[in-house]
């Protein structure tokens, strides 16, 4: 066996580990009420908990807990003895998890280290600064409300965009003309779909699901267009533009027309496989509430209306930005290439 698999063991136990030590004994630093399970009945569409206080000043004594019980768990929480919960009032109402999230990220880094090395942890780092900085975007728009959020993703994107590449790949001129390419490739999808929905005037598009908002829904939506189509774009220009580096740095003699050959070659393998990829995660996600229509007696025409209308509209962005993301690539890779010659 290698070293490196038997480090990877040794990690892999090691978090497992931790992750216990953490689920196990972190109660006391919460100030929320936290207690373990003893006991638990479920009478009609009651949970009935008997547990052990874990934290305060009362730590050990026993406390009884209740909890809504539904078999289908649509907005409750089915406890089992052993658990920790955290309970306010007599009610129990989730359980601590802080040793399992620490175990899945952990693992994530570990994995992203042994396969990745360097480039795993700059793209762990990345994904951080990424979710911190939509966080941010999303707390600033909180106190400028008549600012539209589309203006505030906007910003987002070209930050989320920069942070995946530069801290990925360096500022360097390769980084830079993948930074354009994703950059126009993200904003044209986007805005052929905004312009498809102004001449339309959201014709078709049923956004009754996002009717529990306090805000405008529209911007919101125009919003995840944006964010949405980021992934699909910047996967697609890294793919060419990485594969095309690669066979010029293999064949330093290739030719600046083979190599945009091979890179229509390989944006027409993985533009497909792409879109598919956008329809499994986008659709995927109304499976449940369309079997619920379907059960209450809704015909598939009207379900479908209801619930994917939006996501078809979700699912042509992306697909725009990944068919898209070939030609420019290609175009800014030739540019690039071009501009080293003379």
């Amino acid at each position: 066996m290698s070293k490196k698999a038997i480090s990877a063991i040794i990690c892999f136990v090691f978090c497992v580990l931790i992750s216990f030590g953490i689920q196990l004994t972190s109660g006391t630093l919460y100030s929320q009420p936290l207690a373990k399970i003893d006991q638990i009945e479920i009478n009609d569409q009651q949970q009935d908990i008997q547990a052990t206080k874990m934290n305060g000043q009362d730590k050990g004594e026993s406390v009884h807990l209740t909890a809504k019980y539904r078999n289908n768990e649509l907005d409750t929480t089915h406890f089992s003895e052993g658990e920790q919960v955290f309970y306010s009032q007599g009610q129990a109402e989730e359980k601590k998890r802080d040793g399992f999230v620490f175990f899945m990220v952990a693992f994530l880094l570990f994995t992203l280290i042994f396969i990745g090395g360097k480039t795993g942890v700059t793209t762990f780092i990345s994904v951080i600064l990424n979710s911190a900085a939509l966080f941010l975007i999303v707390a600033v728009y909180r106190s400028y409300t008549n600012i539209s959020l589309v203006i505030f993703t906007a910003i987002y994107t070209v930050l989320s965009i920069a942070i995946t590449l530069f801290l990925i790949d360096g500022i360097k001129k390769d980084s830079l003309q993948k930074f354009f390419a994703t950059l126009l490739t993200v904003f044209s999808a986007f805005f052929i779909c905004f312009i498809a929905m102004e001449i339309f005037n959201d014709e078709g598009l049923r956004f009754e699901d996002m009717g529990a908002l306090t805000r405008p829904y529209r911007p919101i939506f125009l919003s995840g267009l944006l964010v949405g189509a980021i992934g699909a774009s910047l996967d697609t220009v890294v793919s060419v533009v990485s594969t095309l580096e690669e066979i010029e740095a293999k064949n330093p003699i290739v030719t600046l027309n083979q190599l945009i050959h091979s890179g229509k070659k390989v944006g027409e393998d993985i533009s497909s496989t792409m879109v598919n990829v956008l329809i499994c995660s986008y659709f995927s996600s109304a499976i449940p509430m369309m079997l619920i229509y379907l059960h209450n007696g809704w015909s598939f025409a009207q379900t479908v209306s209801m619930l994917l209308s939006i996501e078809f509209v979700r699912v042509l962005c992306g697909g725009f930005g990944i068919l898209l993301s070939i030609p420019f690539s290609l175009l800014f890779f030739q540019f690039n290439r071009k501009g080293a010659k003379q």
